[in-house]
């Protein structure tokens, strides 16, 4: 049974960009009982091939963390840091790090063998300007991860670059931040983006 489970697991893994959740497995393994199943995970765990993340999730080596982001939590939103660096906005790529954001809830960072996932909670009527790409994820576009880690680090959230010094601002669309700003009932937010981009005007 180990043998098949192995073959299926590094068959099915990049397919799925090795994440799999509790009943994913429970399919996959097909044992006779669900503690047979159980006990085919619990060596499957020991024996370092796959990782519990979670309750309900789990991953081989070295998943992808952008799926397993979104995947832990439907309405998240990668941005950001994450999204400006695969980009090419920044100049330095946060390594093993996942930025997010999520309608409500609390701020979660959530520490896998692979990396960290860090959540941050926006209001709802902010979650806007992102895009559904394949495997669940869904993703900012520049010119909202941009407004995201300002909006963050204006609420005292540290992140691996200066968001004021180490994003390519020319790269960006003007009006669509402009537009964007426009949902923004801050006044000083709306203030602060303003003059950063005036500032390279």
């Amino acid at each position: 049974m180990m043998n098949n489970c192995l073959e299926r697991i590094n068959r099915l893994g990049p397919l799925s960009g090795g994440i799999f959740s509790y009943a994913d497995l429970f399919s996959l393994i097909g044992a006779s009982s669900p503690l047979q199943n159980k006990r085919v995970i619990k060596r499957l765990i020991k024996e370092k091939i796959i990782f519990k993340i979670k309750r309900g999730f789990y991953t081989t080596k070295n998943p992808d963390l952008w799926i397993l982001a979104c995947r832990m939590k439907k309405e998240a939103v990668i941005s950001m840091d994450s999204v400006l660096a695969k980009n090419g906005l920044i100049g330095t790529i946060p390594e093993q790090s996942v930025s997010a954001v999520i309608p409500g809830g609390r701020r979660e960072i959530i520490e896998t063998p692979f990396g960290s996932i860090r959540y941050f909670s926006i209001k709802k009527e902010l979650l806007f300007g992102f895009l559904p790409f394949p495997q669940g994820i869904r993703a900012a576009d520049n010119e909202k991860a941009y407004l995201d880690l300002l909006y963050f680090y204006t609420k005292g959230a540290r992140f691996v670059i200066d968001p004021l010094q180490e994003v390519n601002l020319r790269k960006l669309d003007r009006q669509k931040i402009k537009l964007y700003l426009k949902r923004y009932k801050n006044p000083k937010f709306v203030r602060f983006v303003q003059g950063g981009l005036d500032a390279i005007a």
